[in-house]
């Protein structure tokens, strides 16, 4: 078994694609990763993208981390230990995992254990991928966001962030990029912006969608759901398949992304590495 570790994006996207062509729905999150930092739309955050290779030279598992927090594609559970050991190995300080349940628990008991430790669950998310869309109607209108609605873009999505208890991981270049390429859309109602629908580039058939913000003076009035069915829409009509993920604290949020199509897929925990 070998591991490599790089923050090459481009690089690593060309040696792991046909792993990631196994299953790009999985590894929503590291495909967009890697887009994301090739085409400077990560925020300036420098990723570190992980490798496992069997006795044959073929990837068999993926991983990344991002500022100490680890997100784990497929892995064989005999590399889940030596997977831990390779970041701080490579000197990287941890502060999380997220993963499939069995996988990230793995984690977090060796690096736990290793480094006299401990590791608290911190929230689960569902993964969603649309299955007959939904649209349904809301006062209003959409349309994609132009560099004039920047601030509220980045306002939006810094509620997002305080809201969820994610890092902010957008500066104003990366959101100015993000806009420029069309990812960015608005619900408007009585002249003003409510919602906020960011959605990724396509990577290997699939766009994921995220994140979606309604501030709490506008909610109740379906416009993130039309604003989120509508982004789904031009998804497909691109010719590529929408997915997403839901917090599974939020019973809400689960509930209307069923109403528009969606369909749950597969659940991911994230637990908190505490030194």
């Amino acid at each position: 078994m070998l591991i490599e570790i790089t923050a090459d994006a481009a690089r690593f996207l060309d040696d792991v694609r046909p792993f990631l062509h196994g299953d790009p729905l999985r590894h929503t999150v590291i495909a967009t990763s890697l887009v994301n930092q090739i085409n400077g739309r990560s925020g300036g955050m420098v990723t570190q993208f992980l490798s496992v290779r069997n006795s044959a030279g073929e990837v068999v598992g993926l991983a990344q981390c991002t500022n100490g927090a680890v997100y784990l594609g497929e892995l064989p559970a005999h590399a889940i230990s030596a997977v831990a050991d390779a970041f701080p190995a490579h000197d990287i300080a941890l502060s999380s995992v997220e993963g499939a349940e069995a996988d990230a628990a793995a984690f977090a008991a060796h690096w736990s254990k290793t480094n006299s430790g401990t590791y608290s669950e911190t929230f689960s998310v569902r993964l969603f991928r649309l299955g007959t869309l939904d649209v349904p109607d809301a006062q209003g209108a959409p349309r994609q966001a132009t560099v004039d609605d920047m601030a509220v873009c980045i306002a939006m999505t810094e509620e997002f962030c305080m809201e969820a208890d994610v890092p902010q991981r957008l500066d104003e270049t990366a959101m100015r990029r993000r806009i420029e390429a069309g990812t960015s859309w608005l619900w408007e109602h009585d002249g003003k912006p409510v919602t906020l629908v960011a959605r990724h580039a396509a990577v290997l058939g699939w766009a994921r969608i995220g994140p979606v913000y309604t501030p709490p003076r506008f909610r109740g009035n379906g416009f993130a759901s039309a604003l989120t069915a509508t982004v789904a829409g031009r998804i497909r009509a691109e010719g590529a398949d929408a997915c997403l993920f839901t917090d599974l604290a939020n019973p809400t949020s689960n509930k209307i992304y069923q109403r528009i199509g969606f369909e749950p897929v597969r659940d991911f925990v994230h637990y908190a590495l505490i030194a």
